[in-house]
This record gives structure tokens, sequence and C-alpha cells, in this order.
């Protein structure tokens, strides 16, 4: 049984490594496109590449593992609207009793957010919109199941532009956001402009 096991991850994490490359793939794309910072001024766009850990509070599952995508539009400087597309690529296992199985998921969320700066380079932002996705549990003992969440979601975090790093629009943002009342994240989110 044990040796099943192991090599259903191991065959899971080679067939989720061919979609994370193509993720990395597009995003390194996006990445070399040339759209602006992610503080955005007013008429500016930006794309910003993001990954971390989400919770889901039901069953107490593990962390999942997510990759994500934000594009934001500046409407006046420091406020811009931004969605943003996150999708879990593993983790998610939970063990009850005699059952055992796999939490999955992914979100779609707009958002407004206002961005303040602290410092010459560190802002402080926060972000208000409403998130909609898919929830998926399998379980060896039950039917799976497909839920559709959604909510008003909320995020708080900072941002360092790090030009003098690497390029004259680098931006690293660190937030928490609360999805919905049961799902909620830590991303660490990086835009790479050329």
């Amino acid at each position: 049984m044990q040796a099943a096991a192991k090599k259903w991850q191991v065959d899971g994490y080679i067939g989720i490594g061919g979609s994370v490359k193509r993720a990395f793939l597009l995003l390194g794309i996006l990445g070399l496109s040339g759209i602006g910072q992610a503080y955005a001024e007013r008429g500016d766009q930006f794309w910003l590449l993001k990954g971390g850990m989400l919770w889901v509070s039901s069953d107490d599952p593990d962390t999942l593992n997510t990759l994500g995508l934000t594009y934001g539009y500046g409407i006046t400087q420091g406020i811009s609207l931004e969605l943003d597309y996150d999708r879990s690529f593993a983790g998610g296992a939970y063990r009850q009793d005699a059952e055992k199985g796999e939490y999955k998921t992914w979100l779609i969320s707009g958002n407004l957010a206002y961005r303040h700066r602290l410092y010459s380079d560190i802002y402080a932002k926060a972000k208000l919109g409403y998130s909609y996705g898919g929830l998926s549990r399998s379980s060896d003992t039950k039917a799976n199941r497909d839920d559709a969440v959604d909510g008003v979601n909320g995020s708080l975090g900072l941002g360092y532009l790090a030009g003098a790093l690497v390029g004259t629009s680098t931006t690293f943002e660190l937030f928490y956001t609360r999805h919905t009342k049961d799902i909620s994240s830590v991303m660490l989110g990086v835009n790479l402009t050329f």
C-alpha cells in the first residue's frame, strides 16, 4: 500500500511538473513583454507572478501550494483595479478517522487595490474585492465533491520597489488574503520588466 502511495506521489508531481513549467513559461513571456511595474500610475498596466501557500479551514488539510497571476490597471497614483487568478498545484492532503483524500482549489478575484508609500522604496497595500472559484475534495471512502466558493475578499501586504536590484521596474509584494470564509493565503508576488 505504501509503495502504491509513493508511486502516486511521484507520478502526480511529474504530471504536475509539466503544467507548472508551462505556467512559468507563460509568466516569463508576460514578464518580458515590457508592461509597467506593479506600483501603477494612472493608465499603467502590470502583470504580477505570485506563488505561495493557501489554507482551507474544513477537514484541516495540509497547506496547498499555489501559483497565481495578477493583472492590474492603474486608475490614479496608488489606486488600481486588479484581476487575480490563483490555482493550487500540490499539497492539500487530509486524513480523518478512516477517511483520507486531497483538496484542490482555483480562484478568480476582482479587486480595488490601494497603495500607500511608506518609504522611498516600500509601500503598504490593501485590496478589497470579490472571489469566485472551485474547491474540490477527493475521498477514498465517500463521493468526491466539487463546490463553488465565492465571497468578499480582502488583502493586506507590503511591497518593495527593487529597481536598483534587477531593473528599473521590478516589484516584490508579500500579502495575506482572506478569499472566502473558508480559504485564506499568503503570497509573494514578483513583477519583472526588462
